[in-house]
């Protein structure tokens, strides 16, 4: 109990630093960083990176159905001998 309530109590002062700050990584990383394209064509052209290359994203997603399906499967066998 004690464990969880320090950990409350860390997270939540995070929070209230970063809340009262901001979060200065955006800001210190568009100083550094020139724009090389305008938003105008990086509106245009995220269509492309998004959608064009979803092999890996396809790979990823199919795996991720194939453990759903074999641990609600474990569940059910794991129930079905429990009754």
């Amino acid at each position: 109990m004690a464990q969880a309530l320090l950990a409350v109590v860390l997270l939540a002062s995070l929070l209230a630093v970063l809340a009262s700050s901001g979060f200065q990584a955006f800001e210190l990383g568009e100083r550094a960083r020139p724009r090389l394209v305008s938003p105008s064509e990086t509106d245009r052209r995220l269509i492309y990176l998004m959608w064009e290359d979803r092999l890996l994203d396809l790979i990823a997603q199919a795996t991720l159905i194939v453990l759903a399906v074999a641990a609600c499967i474990s569940a059910v066998r794991l129930w079905r001998r429990g009754t």
